[in-house]
């Protein structure tokens, strides 16, 4: 730009100053022929001093509108970069209000370069200290559950094969502590203008406590299962037994001795149930 200019004000300088020369030395010498023995030369000296005047005005202008131009544009790119840095700082504001809301592990993975960087939320959740780059450690896994290992990379190296955009697992990760937490891990894949992957950014979610109650519940109605299955004929026993005595006691209200004998039998199954029940309750606390 600045170069454009220059040679266009050097290239308007010649075209001007060569038609005053001409125009100026062919007047002067038409004056000459005219006025022979008149002494023109002061002429010759009065057109180069107004050539220079000229010049420098015409100069003067055509600088000063140019570096007004200048400082217009500067002035429109200092708005738009305080805009736009505004705009950056609004979104990091976001970013940063988020991560806390969610209490995400933010991850950006540079997969050209193999490079591992933690964003936030790293060491609140899973207590290690290194937050910075890390080289080399991506495709290693090595604070994944080893039991989640294979799945995991196998994972990621298939939808950098089929070149998805999207990719989501759950497993297992090392905390400092030596203990492991189930996360929830998202990424988005991005390719360059020839679809090769080069980055991954990714959110990591702790659903720990999640997951853990949900295995609770599991293991609870597992436990519920095997109780009634093998509970269901010590309660079955006694409560047959009390169904069978019931039309005997009907049939047997005229004769006192048979029927003091079967409401023996009812007291000993209704035992044999309540004992059942006790039995079950214990089991399940």
């Amino acid at each position: 730009m600045k170069n454009r200019t220059l040679i266009k004000i050097i290239s308007i300088y010649l075209v001007l100053g060569g038609i005053w020369l001409l125009t100026g030395t062919q007047f002067i010498g038409w004056l000459d022929r005219q006025y022979p023995a008149t002494d023109l030369r002061n002429l010759y000296y009065l057109k180069n001093i107004v050539f220079l005047i000229g010049t420098a005005m015409v100069a003067v202008i055509g600088l000063n509108r140019h570096y007004r131009d200048l400082l217009s544009v500067e002035r429109k790119h200092k708005k738009e970069l305080i805009a736009h840095k505004k705009q950056l700082n609004d979104q990091v504001n976001l970013y940063d209000t988020v991560t806390k809301a969610t209490n995400d592990v933010i991850w950006d993975y540079d997969i050209v370069n193999d490079k591992l960087t933690w964003m936030s939320g790293y060491k609140e959740v899973f207590g290690h200290d290194d937050t910075q780059i890390i080289h080399n450690s991506f495709w290693s896994m090595k604070r994944v559950h080893p039991d989640d290992q294979a799945r995991i990379i196998y994972e990621f190296e298939r939808i950098i094969k089929e070149e998805e955009s999207n990719w989501k697992a759950e497993y297992r990760y090392l905390c400092q502590d030596g203990n492991y937490k189930h996360i929830s891990d998202r990424g988005y894949l991005i390719f360059d203008e020839t679809r090769n992957p080069i980055r991954m950014l990714g959110a990591m979610q702790d659903i720990d406590v999640r997951v853990k109650y949900e295995e609770q519940l599991i293991a609870q109605n597992e436990k519920l299962k095997e109780i009634a299955w093998h509970n269901s004929h010590e309660v079955r026993r006694p409560l047959s037994n009390l169904l069978g005595l019931i039309p005997l006691l009907k049939d047997a209200v005229g004769n006192k001795e048979t029927f003091a004998n079967l409401v023996g039998f009812l007291e000993v199954s209704a035992g044999e149930l309540d004992n059942a029940v006790l039995k079950i309750n214990e089991q399940i606390d």
